[in-house]
């Protein structure tokens, strides 16, 4: 090593080598200075956008070189044209982004900050508007083409049509419902419901997600030529948010004074952490990765949009993921400094090396033909493994770094496709709601992990593996990655499946629905997780059967089981109790969005015309978990209110 030092002193002259630290010097200071950018958020300073705050508060934009203006927003203008005209370099918009996108505005999206929109309709109580049906010929006050996706998708899916109420400009006043200006507004449910709460008026709320309509919130955004040229600086401002964002929702006290303080925010500090505590129920970060989002998802919502006549048919959203643009790790920008150091340690190398390969020349000779031989019979053990065992390697992030040939057929997917993807991303939406797989202790040694997880392929089949975890780690014991080998049980889930299921109805059975209910016990008495249960019957079923038959009846129960499936949540699990009784299990619900969905499917019923036979109606009871509640307790007070439903003359819903 000595005399290579000696060398590159007499191989390098003075002048060079003060050149370089000039150089080095200079590249030092550009790192130093601060990128000016500006973030333009959708509304005006609330905890709608506490991580911002935080990030700018802890310095973690500045520990990323970053010097960032927030904006609030300019009610003449939306955060997606201002970001559209270069007025700012990042913005905060919801599922419109999608839309724009369609329409072939690039724009890009680099994290999603609420995994569901707080968009929703409130009504008075005593106007007795409970669901969208409900608002045929009333006045409902929400901004039209702007922040309004998720109440059109809604309104679409139920087939409430634009001329059957009449869509009042919004003024942003709660009093609009009070003085009778309108039958119903659009609200955050983080925020508006707060100030009915405080002065004890009580409300409706109308909240899209119980009708099947899930969108994103709020998602940071950039035009796409800005990313192309600032790669490196956008990965900065989305890793400084996400930081950001976790310290929010762990000090919501702190960042609230902080507001108040430092922004001049007027709302009381109750609001605000009434707000805080209700927005990190939409971010959901002890269930899902701060910043993720689903393209699956997003196609979903894309699908939406053009079913809704508001994107052309034909429109892409490709592009829209900020991932597909660091498919390319090595951009080809290297500082000149570090090329010339670079050379010259290659150049000093390859002549130690050259030395070397003198001395070896004769023994690589003579086992040559020995590695060979051994490494074609690796090969041949390594295209076995590859050819028929499904496994797969993930970084310490979680992203595909190998995957075998038998994973990709079970998938679907090409290699290609799946290396720098998360692994999240072949998870089926039961996955991201449902979390079945044990997280990942990255301070944990020598551990390996099982569970089943269910994906979806490329052609969108269910498809469930078995699979064990092992953890890799570097030789200092920091996480390297980990690595999965996969069991396909698809066909026995097929067949558990099917031992859950009412072969009339394809609903779940008795015995499925007693498990689910004792689940939902053991979450709420473990984490404090409400959920309701509706139970309902169909009025007079036995005359149905007298005077039809009862293939006409076995007939109404499976349209039944039809209405149950198309308008429920993915995480909703509904049933048949037994007999002509039903049974429907809401998680994470409380008794009135409940009582909700049973008055939509009531109304449902109540007007399909089921062949070969006269209307029918359904009498509701609605029971809501409370601590100290058992199965029977619960079922009893649900029992007890469709009872009620009917003594008080049937074809109604009745809360217990």
């Amino acid at each position: 090593m000595l005399r290579i030092v000696m060398y590159l002193k007499r191989l390098i002259p003075v002048y060079w080598l003060t050149m370089l630290v000039l150089v080095l010097l200079s590249v030092s200071s550009l790192a130093n200075s601060a990128e000016q950018v500006v973030l333009q958020l959708k509304w005006k300073h609330q905890f709608q956008f506490a991580g911002f705050y935080a990030a700018q508060k802890q310095g973690y934009f500045a520990e990323e070189g970053l010097d960032v203006e927030i904006r609030e927003i300019d009610q003449s203008h939306s955060p997606i044209s201002t970001v559209l005209n270069g007025e700012a370099q990042y913005g905060v918009a919801d599922s419109s982004l999608v839309l724009e996108r369609l329409k072939g505005e690039p724009l890009v999206i680099v994290a999603a900050l609420f995994q569901h929109s707080p968009l929703v309709l409130l009504t008075l109580e005593s106007s007795n508007i409970l669901s969208p049906l409900e608002l045929k010929g009333k006045r409902v006050m929400y901004r039209k083409n702007t922040d309004d996706a998720v109440l059109v998708a809604m309104f679409h899916e139920l087939g409430l049509k634009d001329s059957e109420h009449t869509q009042l400009a919004q003024t942003f006043k709660e009093e609009a419902l009070l003085d009778g200006t309108a039958d119903a507004i659009s609200a955050y449910s983080t925020n508006q419901p707060y100030y009915f709460q405080l002065r004890d008026i009580p409300i409706n709320i109308i909240s899209p997600a119980n009708y099947g309509i899930d969108f994103y919130g709020d998602m940071l955004f950039v035009r796409e030529d800005y990313l192309l040229e600032n790669k490196e600086q956008v990965l900065a401002f989305r890793r400084a948010t996400l930081k950001g964002w976790a310290y929010a929702i762990s000090h919501q006290q702190e960042i609230v004074q902080w507001m108040i303080d430092e922004l001049g925010v007027e709302k009381e500090p109750s609001h605000l952490l009434y707000e805080a505590e209700r927005t990190a129920r939409l971010i959901q970060s002890e269930m899902v990765e701060l910043g993720y989002f689903s393209v699956n998802r997003l196609s979903r919502i894309a699908t939406i949009y053009k079913e809704l006549g508001l994107a052309p048919k034909d429109g892409e959203i490709s592009g829209i993921d900020y991932v597909d643009y660091y498919r390319e790790s090595n951009d080809g920008k290297h500082w000149l400094s570090v090329i010339g150091v670079g050379l010259l340690i290659f150049a000093a190398l390859a002549l130690v090396l050259w030395v070397i390969n003198l001395r070896l020349k004769a023994e690589v000779s003579i086992r040559t033909n020995e590695l060979e031989n051994a490494s074609q019979d690796r090969d041949d053990y390594l295209g076995l493994i590859d050819r028929y065992v499904m496994a797969a390697t993930f970084n310490e992030d979680g992203h595909f770094e190998k995957v075998s040939a038998a994973f990709c057929q079970i998938t679907g997917y090409t290699q290609e496709e799946l290396l720098n993807q998360h692994y999240k991303f072949l998870w089926a939406p039961e996955m991201h709601l449902q979390q079945q797989l044990t997280k990942l202790d990255a301070d944990s040694e020598g551990e390996t992990y099982s569970g089943e997880m269910l994906y979806l392929s490329k052609s969108g089949q269910d498809v469930w593996v078995d699979c064990e975890v092992v953890i890799n780690r570097n030789s200092n014991n920091t996480l390297k990655g980990f690595t999965v080998v996969y069991v396909d049980i698809t066909d026995k889930k097929k067949i558990e499946v099917l031992s859950v299921t009412d072969t009339l109805t394809g609903l779940a059975n008795r015995r499925h629905l007693d498990e689910s209910i004792y689940g939902c016990l053991d979450v709420a008495n473990r984490y404090g997780r409400t959920f309701s249960i509706v139970l309902f019957d169909l009025d007079h079923f036995k005359q149905v059967n007298d005077t039809y038959g009862h293939l006409i009846g076995d007939q109404i129960l499976k349209i039944i089981g039809s209405i149950l499936r198309q308008n429920t949540r993915n995480v909703d699990l509904s049933g048949r109790w037994g007999g002509e009784e039903f049974l429907l299990i809401c998680p994470e619900t409380e008794v009135n969005a409940a009582a909700t969905l049973a008055e939509l499917l009531r109304t449902i019923i109540v007007q399909y015309e089921f062949p070969g036979a006269s209307r029918q109606t359904c009498s509701f009871g609605v029971a809501q978990w409370v601590q100290g509640d058992s199965s029977e307790t619960l079922l009893s007070r649900a029992d007890k209110a469709l009872y009620a439903a009917k003594d008080q003359g049937r074809n109604r819903v009745v809360i217990g």
